[in-house]
């Protein structure tokens, strides 16, 4: 499994631009690369704006080190 930030640099693309694809505020993907739990919604947009960019479909327990709130 891939880290958020491993996935996000094999885009390439920053963390703005990722927000922006995923409808997101920054300060959600920076939480989410530090380990701290992020909604169910964020996650999910978060992946799919990455599988959408890299062209294969990312679930979001493929994501290593992801903490969702339930």
């Amino acid at each position: 499994m891939v880290t958020l930030a491993q996935l996000r640099e094999s885009v390439p693309i920053n963390i703005p631009d990722l927000a922006r694809a995923a409808g997101l505020d920054p300060q959600t993907i920076r939480n989410a690369e530090a380990g701290q739990r992020i909604s169910a919604r964020s996650a999910k947009a978060i992946a799919d704006a990455l599988g959408e960019m890299l062209g294969r479909t990312i679930r979001v327990q493929d994501i290593d080190g992801l903490q969702v709130r339930i």
